[in-house]
């Protein structure tokens, strides 16, 4: 089923989604924990 090095677009396209929405909610995360009083 799989086919050696070729990876299908689907699967980068999940993978690129993946990283950037974890890079995301991590700007996130830290924007919130650097100022515990605003709320975003």
């Amino acid at each position: 089923m799989d086919n050696g090095r070729s990876e299908s677009p689907m699967k980068v396209l999940v993978w690129g989604i993946v990283l950037l929405g974890g890079i995301g909610m991590f700007i996130v995360w830290g924007l919130t924990n650097a100022y515990p009083g605003s709320t975003l």
